[in-house]
């Protein structure tokens, strides 16, 4: 089985910052996996935290009650969404980066596995 991979641009962001990014991906595919890195680290934390919308998965969330914390350079799998997993040709695969409380900064990218499907 043939798999492709779209991975985003580093998105670096202050601790107030957000951000958004995306790849179009030129053909209809199934998203198979999806990972997250953060090549500082994200400590995890109730009070200020990264909630991050990642296309085709049900997101990352700082929270300790949620994902948690990324070690630095350390590479995550999230949790695909099965009824979000199709994209269609020409379609965007988007990362999303909103902060609660004070948030955090970040500097991470996001990698999407893909399977091409008819």
């Amino acid at each position: 089985m043939q798999y492709a991979s779209f991975t985003t641009g580093t998105v670096v962001t202050n601790a107030a910052g957000t951000a958004e990014v995306g790849v179009v991906i030129p053909y209809r595919a199934r998203i198979v996996e999806v990972r997250i890195v953060d090549f500082d680290g994200i400590a995890a934390d109730n009070t200020d935290y990264v909630d991050s919308d990642v296309t085709g998965t049900t997101g990352y969330d700082s929270r300790a009650a949620n994902q948690g914390a990324l070690t630095a350079d350390t590479s995550i799998s999230l949790t695909v969404d099965p009824a979000n997993a199709i994209v269609a040709a020409g379609g965007n695969l988007k990362f999303v980066i909103a902060k609660g409380g004070s948030g955090k900064a970040t500097e991470a990218a996001v990698t999407w596995f893909v399977q091409p499907i008819n």
